[in-house]
C-alpha cells in the first residue's frame, strides 16, 4: 500500500479555507461553526481527492435531564471513531467524543454531528479565522 492517504490530508489541509463562526444561536444569542458548514468546505476537497469518512459509534450513553422550564431532554454521549480512507485504501483513524441534548429524537444525531465537526477541525487543523500572509 502506498501510504496516499498522509500525503492527501496534507493536500486538503492546503485547500480547505477557513471555517469562522458564521451562524448565530437565536434563543442564546452566540456566534457557533454549524455542521453545515463544515461540510460545505469539506465535501469540494475531500471529492476532488477521493477522500471519504466512515464513523463507528464505539460507546453510547444516553440519560434524561430534566431542564429549568421543567422539560425532559435527551442527552446523549457518543465515543466515535473516525476512519479517513484515500483512493489507495490507506486510512487514518481518531477517536472523539461528542455530546448532544434534545427533547425529541435528535440527542444522537446532535452528538455525532459534533463529533464529526471536532474530528475534522482536529485531523485537518481547519483554521478558524482567516490567515493573514505577513508578506501581503
Amino acid at each position: 500500500m502506498s501510504e496516499q492517504i498522509f500525503g492527501l490530508i496534507g493536500q486538503a489541509m492546503r485547500e480547505i479555507g477557513a471555517i469562522g463562526k458564521n451562524s448565530k444561536n437565536q434563543q442564546q444569542g452566540f456566534m457557533y461553526r454549524g455542521i453545515d458548514a463544515v461540510m460545505n468546505a469539506l465535501n469540494p476537497v475531500m471529492a476532488k481527492l477521493g477522500l471519504f469518512i466512515c464513523p463507528e459509534v464505539l460507546e453510547q450513553t444516553r440519560e434524561e435531564r430534566t431542564n429549568a422550564k421543567g422539560t425532559t431532554l435527551l442527552y446523549s454521549i457518543l465515543k466515535v471513531r473516525f476512519t479517513m480512507y484515500a483512493p489507495d485504501g490507506s486510512n487514518v483513524s481518531c477517536v472523539v467524543i461528542g455530546e448532544g441534548m434534545d427533547t425529541g429524537d435528535k440527542a444522537s444525531n446532535k452528538a455525532l454531528s459534533g463529533a464529526l465537526k471536532y474530528a475534522c477541525f482536529q485531523l485537518f487543523m481547519i483554521p478558524t479565522e482567516e490567515m493573514i500572509d505577513p508578506e501581503s
